[in-house]
């Protein structure tokens, strides 16, 4: 699956990963109070691992 919010989107919105993290983190969290899921949630877990392994690895780099 291709990522919710493409590249191109997230230069618009200025987003650093870390926001935007957050802000899926808040969504799934919303969604799973409503006990709801679908493709569209799968999608936000897939982005919330690939932002935490870009997130992580950008730390290792800086350390």
């Amino acid at each position: 699956m291709d990522s919710i919010i493409g590249f191109h989107e997230q230069m618009e919105f200025g987003e650093t990963p870390e926001k935007q993290l957050a802000r899926y983190r808040a969504c799934l969290n919303a969604f799973e109070q409503m006990q709801y899921s679908d493709n569209y949630i799968l999608q936000i877990k897939e982005d919330i691992s690939k932002l935490e392994k870009l997130i992580a690895s950008r730390s290792e780099v800086n350390s």
